[in-house]
């Protein structure tokens, strides 16, 4: 867990002027150049799904890049055993309330001395949780993550309108700047 508050982007230090007037490393921040890994093919059918699903999204919001692909199959599996999971301690439950018995013995389990422990699936399920959540925070896609969520930029801000055209040559004083180098 990150102390204090999120330090501010280098960017926008440049943009509000560096009022602290420390030197600004503009290379320090990796920003991998976005785009979209393609699909491995041994990804299981319930993981595909999520592939396509969750894919699209963080592209569109820059944050997915063709060098995440390993973290981010793993993310899809991950999700994709945790709804598998989900889905088979219900059935239990379904099964167990069908024979007149508590559903909450979907969760129990006896050892061969007869005590009660929690069913191997459910610390299964609980253990590929954690793991989810801690995949999802790497993409910035949990509440208390979002604000530590810096994206790739896919092409430089304009700061003012016509911001392509050539500076102006001559010094008008009448002329609309178009970057940084109009300013004397």
């Amino acid at each position: 867990m990150k102390r204090g508050p999120a330090p501010k982007p280098a960017e926008l230090k440049v943009l509000e002027g560096n009022r602290g007037h420390r030197p600004i490393d503009l290379g320090a921040t990796f920003r991998p150049e976005v785009g979209m890994p393609s699909m491995p093919k041994d990804l299981s059918p319930g993981a595909r799904k999520v592939f396509k699903r969750l894919g699209p999204e963080l592209l569109r919001y820059n944050l997915m890049s063709v060098v995440y692909s390993d973290i981010f199959e793993d993310l899809c599996e991950t999700i994709s055993d945790v709804k598998e999971l989900r889905h088979s301690l219900r059935a239990r439950q379904k099964l167990l309330r069908e024979q007149g018995k508590d559903p909450a013995e979907a969760f129990e389990a006896t050892t061969p001395g007869g005590m009660p422990v929690q069913h191997p699936r459910y610390q299964i399920l609980k253990s590929e949780r954690q793991m989810m959540y801690s995949l999802l925070a790497k993409f910035g896609l949990t509440p208390a993550e979002q604000a530590n969520v810096t994206t790739a930029i896919r092409a430089q801000l304009q700061l003012f309108e016509g911001g392509g055209a050539e500076p102006t040559k001559a010094k008008d004083p009448n002329a609309v700047p178009t970057g940084f180098a109009d300013f004397d």
